[in-house]
């Protein structure tokens, strides 16, 4: 069995490709075996979103994260953040407690 031809990558390549099922959705969604929603950040439109406090679509998780963190330092309630970030209550609820701990 052969191994995904990226570099690092110790899954088995799909059959009869040299490549693993993650890395050939990563190419063809992003154009990048590399890339995923929680190592890409906008620091830019992440302060605007911020300073704004408007709803926004098309955010990496990470970019959501930064956002709901730092509404949370403005003193904006829970409801208020899930509604501007388009999540539940309870999701910006997990990200204030891992942060915390």
């Amino acid at each position: 069995m052969r191994h995904c031809r990226i570099t690092n990558c110790p899954k088995p390549a799909r059959p009869g490709r040299r490549i693993c099922d993650l890395h050939r959705t990563r190419i063809i969604r992003h154009h990048n075996p590399h890339f995923t929603t929680w190592t890409v950040a906008d620091d830019h439109d992440v302060q605007a979103l911020i300073r704004e406090q408007r709803p926004a679509e098309g955010l990496t998780r990470l970019e959501r994260v930064k956002v709901a963190h730092g509404l949370t330092d403005l003193g904006l309630p829970a409801t208020e953040i899930a509604r501007i970030l388009g999540v539940t209550q309870r999701t910006v609820y997990r990200w204030r407690t891992r942060t915390a701990a």
